[in-house]
């Protein structure tokens, strides 16, 4: 399957259709560590080198599939250099890579990902619930004063965010078990309660949170990264 893509690639007289649609994600999907899916991102330059387009899908599977790989940095690489691998930084694919940079790796490399949210022209972090609890899980964690300034400049937008969010429509379901939307609902379930602890051991209020996490049904959920 490389080898097909990447002669396709290379004969500008081969159809674009041919590897659009289904090739990038079946590429994906069969590496099975960090190194091959580097490899993977390789023919990304060559792609854009033939004037050929991403499909919005494949930002997302291939995140995902950084997560999946423990391997965020690549793809922090990867769309920190949009000039050299023409991959669109979308809403849906920064939250995989936040997820796993925010567990393994400096708090730094999450700031770093946030940063290209305006590169990208992306909604604010702030606008985004699971994006915002990520960050501030991160900050939190680090224990920096720099990043708890950064924790607790993002708590009165977080506040916002729960208050229009309606509890009901962000419970889990088990028939959606392993499911993208599911996962991030885990992440979800699991930063609020890193940040209620935070907020209590700072002394400051978390009654809002704790309010939201227990009609929701996350107050009762455990392990949950």
């Amino acid at each position: 399957m490389y080898q097909f893509v990447k002669g396709c690639i290379a004969d500008k007289t081969e159809p674009a259709r041919q590897v659009r649609t289904a090739a990038w994600h079946h590429l994906f999907s069969l590496a099975t560590t960090p190194e091959q899916l580097e490899r993977v991102t390789e023919l990304f330059p060559k792609w854009r080198d033939a004037r050929r387009t991403f499909r919005p899908a494949t930002p997302v599977n291939f995140a995902r599939r950084c997560e999946e790989l423990h391997c965020p940095q690549l793809a922090l690489k990867v769309f920190g250099n949009h000039s050299k691998y023409g991959l669109d930084l979308t809403l849906e694919a920064a939250r995989p890579i936040l997820h796993s940079l925010h567990l393994e790796h400096p708090v730094q490399d999450t700031i770093t990902l946030t940063a290209l949210f305006g590169v990208y022209k992306l909604p604010p972090v702030s606008s985004d619930l699971v994006c915002s609890a990520l960050l501030m899980t991160a900050c939190f964690k680090h224990g920096s004063e720099e990043s708890l300034a950064v924790a607790r400049a993002f708590v009165p937008s977080l506040q916002q965010l729960l208050e229009k969010t309606a509890p009901a429509t962000m419970a889990m379901r088990d028939e959606d078990h392993g499911k993208p939307a599911d996962k991030e609902k885990r992440w979800l379930a699991w930063t609020l309660k890193k940040i209620e602890n935070a907020l209590k051991s700072e002394e400051l209020d978390f009654a809002w949170l704790r309010q939201w996490r227990v009609a929701s049904g996350y107050a009762g959920y455990t392990g949950l990264e």
